[in-house]
């Protein structure tokens, strides 16, 4: 790979509420923009390593995350998958005591993930997965990232439990954040709304997380207009370790096939993309 001298764009995938759809979301993202010509990198920092095993990989590297967190450098940390212009940072600490524990013994080593990623060049994307909860992991990553992105369940529940608990939490860092980069702000936040079912309780919940938008982290939330839909062939993809949009390229009915809904999604987050399209063999 040629590398680069501008930096990549980072998001962090990150809820503290479980069972969302991140690690399903950052991998069809990461393929999809991977398709588009675009050199993506994934990051699984959750503990459950869904994402390091999502796509096959072809050649492994001998370091992971836990090498990244404790050198504050990517070097021999990438893998590749199988699929053109995806590589990936895999999860080698199974029982999320290592990276903690590092994170824990000093308030500088908060920034290497930030060193490792933000000095990264040769990728287009980074896209950072996290576990679904609270924790010096998650906040290490706000750190390090240009954008978060939240996928949310649209069921009343789910979305007050989001404002309460993802958004709390973001929210109760930005004191240490600021410290942390020299009064930066906090990054912004994309909410996505995840596993639409049509509902109406689902479309209530959407447009209680639009109302509460302006009101959240100083307006730097915002409700993206793309809906992933609740439907078998996001998971079936991923039973099979293949992106998403592959799979399901056309589909009958109102409904927006797979591959017109991450098309979607990319175009929203990256407007300078609307005129690429995915391309595979």
């Amino acid at each position: 790979m040629v590398l680069g001298t501008i930096r990549a764009k980072i998001y962090g995938v990150i809820n503290t509420k479980g069972g969302v759809g991140k690690s399903t979301l950052a991998a069809n993202l990461a393929a999809m923009l991977a398709d588009m010509g675009k050199a993506t990198l994934l990051v699984d920092g959750d503990q459950q390593q869904t994402l390091s095993r999502n796509y096959p990989i072809i050649d492994r590297a001998p370091g992971g995350l836990i090498q990244v967190f404790r050198s504050g450098t990517t070097e021999h940390c990438i893998s590749r998958t199988h699929i053109n212009n995806l590589d990936i940072i895999i999860n080698d600490d199974p029982r999320n005591d290592i990276i903690p524990t590092f994170l824990r013994e000093s308030i500088t080593h908060f920034l290497h993930l930030r060193k490792a990623l933000r000095n990264l060049r040769g990728y287009d994307y980074v896209i950072v997965d996290t576990q679904g909860a609270k924790g010096v992991v998650q906040e290490s990553v706000i750190l390090t990232v240009d954008t978060i992105l939240s996928p949310v369940v649209p069921q009343p529940l789910d979305t007050r439990e989001f404002v309460l608990g993802t958004v709390e939490f973001i929210h109760k860092f930005r004191e240490t954040y600021e410290l942390l980069v020299s009064g930066q702000p906090i990054p912004p936040m994309r909410v996505v709304i995840n596993q639409w079912d049509r509902s109406k309780s689902a479309d209530e919940a959407v447009r209680y997380l639009r109302s509460e938008s302006d009101k959240q982290l100083d307006g730097a939330m915002t409700v993206l207009n793309t809906l992933i839909p609740d439907l078998q062939i996001y998971a079936d993809a991923a039973g099979v370790g293949s992106p998403v949009h592959r799979e399901e390229t056309r589909r009958r009915g109102p409904t927006r096939s797979a591959c017109e809904t991450m098309l979607q999604l990319v175009h929203e987050l990256e407007p300078k993309l609307l005129d690429l399209a995915p391309v595979w063999k």
